[in-house]
């Protein structure tokens, strides 16, 4: 205790020589030397109380790195991810743990569900804890230890369980809360691009209410609103593919015209990580957009063309496709057993397309972040609906060879 009370002491001084120095223009540096042992008898004099009187800014969550970086380095972080099994959490583990990085994964499935895990960091790396959003408890427990907790946990339609208001607003705002209490560093909460609090869609208005409460209980949150994300398991673009399998034509709400800038959920990912190592990030929003502005009608179209269908799109009133969802909503809410839900076709899905998802001009992006997205378009990131062709992964002609075939049998 006594050391501790002179480093502080020591700390104090420099601190006084520096603004002294400052007030009175001292150039000299001896006679600052000279005036440390006043200084330091004045801060003894002072009996500072650790915690209260003294504060040492605290160190940044990589100080204690050990290692080049890789995966059997030690980056200094240790990381809780709420939603590592999801879309976007298995890729944003994958990023994290490899700079060397301690995962906790608290997840609510069986181990079947989380096996694939465990490779993504090296060996002892990866602790997988069992927990619910309800059970305060097993979330205190899974963030004690860490200096970083991120929050990917959503969902976008409600069930007899779990409704918007549990999903998105009570348990960010009960994981923010206890976070602040045990001490975390770093808090990462990836919510939605587009989310308002006057949005027609009632998940996008739960995600503006949740990162209010995020940001009440934790005012150094960093905040993450990904447009829509494009990518193996996503559920925007294999939409259009499943509705392209299932009916005679690929339906589009309206007219389709609402605008969208997706994004490759790599390059999110990559942004994520890079957020949690960058402490000048805290405390920030950044929107992560693609570098594109597509129409809901552009894209739909663009999907067909890539799995090479003569299928087209059908533009459908909403007040229809809200009638065609009305059975299964209210079947949703009070069936005891899980039910399939067809992607497309949810109350809050529809609600959403009334408006444009497009990054804000003034709002901080992947450039602030010294990144730079990928293309939606190019081959790497669309290869995946390729599994949506009719005739199997390689089979199949392509759109401009019907149309020359068609052309040469009419003539």
């Amino acid at each position: 205790r006594d050391c501790y009370h002179r480093e502080m002491s020591r700390a104090l001084a420099r601190r006084l020589v520096t603004s002294a120095a400052a007030r009175w223009r001292v150039t000299d540096a001896r006679a600052s030397t000279q005036a440390l042992p006043a200084l330091f008898a004045s801060a003894r004099a002072m009996s500072i109380k650790p915690g209260k009187d003294f504060k040492v800014p605290p160190p940044s969550v990589t100080s204690d790195a050990v290692g080049t970086g890789g995966r059997s380095s030690f980056s200094g972080i240790t990381c809780t991810v709420f939603g590592s099994t999801g879309f976007l959490g298995r890729y944003v583990v994958h990023h994290v743990a490899k700079s060397g990085s301690r995962m906790i994964l608290p997840t609510r499935c069986s181990e079947n569900d989380r096996q694939h895990l465990k490779v993504m960091g090296d060996l002892g790396q990866i602790v997988q804890l069992d927990y619910g959003i309800r059970d305060e408890e097993t979330i205190r427990y899974a963030v004690e230890r860490s200096n970083v907790v991120i929050n990917m946990v959503g969902r976008e339609w409600e069930t007899r369980n779990f409704s918007f208001e549990d999903v998105n607003v009570t348990f960010p705002k009960k994981l923010a809360e206890i976070c602040a209490d045990v001490g975390v560093r770093r808090l990462v909460h990836v919510s939605a691009l587009g989310a308002e609090e006057d949005h027609p869609s009632a998940y996008y208005r739960s995600k503006a209410a949740g990162e209010a409460a995020v940001r009440e209980a934790f005012p150094s949150a960093t905040i993450v609103r990904p447009a829509k994300i494009v990518g193996v398991e996503d559920r925007f673009l294999n939409i259009f593919g499943e509705h392209s399998r299932k009916y005679p034509a690929v339906p589009i709400i309206d007219g389709g015209d609402t605008k969208h800038q997706p994004v490759f959920v790599d390059d999110v990912a990559v942004a994520i990580r890079q957020i949690v190592h960058d402490e000048l990030t805290s405390g920030r929003t950044y929107e992560l957009a693609g570098n594109k502005v597509y129409t809901f009608d552009e894209l739909a179209k663009m999907v067909l063309k890539t799995i090479r269908t003569r299928k087209s799109t059908a533009y459908i009133p909403s007040f229809i496709m809200k009638a065609l969802s009305c059975p299964h909503e209210w079947l949703l809410r009070r069936v005891p057993f899980p039910m399939p839900t067809p992607l497309g076709l949810t109350r809050s899905y529809i609600d959403a397309q009334s408006r444009d998802y497009v990054k804000r001009a003034d709002s901080l992006g992947f450039s602030d972040l010294g990144i730079e997205p990928n293309n939606i378009e190019n081959g790497y990131v669309l290869d995946y609906l390729r599994s949506f062709r009719a005739g199997g992964y390689q089979v199949g002609d392509a759109p401009w060879e019907h149309e020359e075939r068609d052309a040469k049998l009419s003539a």
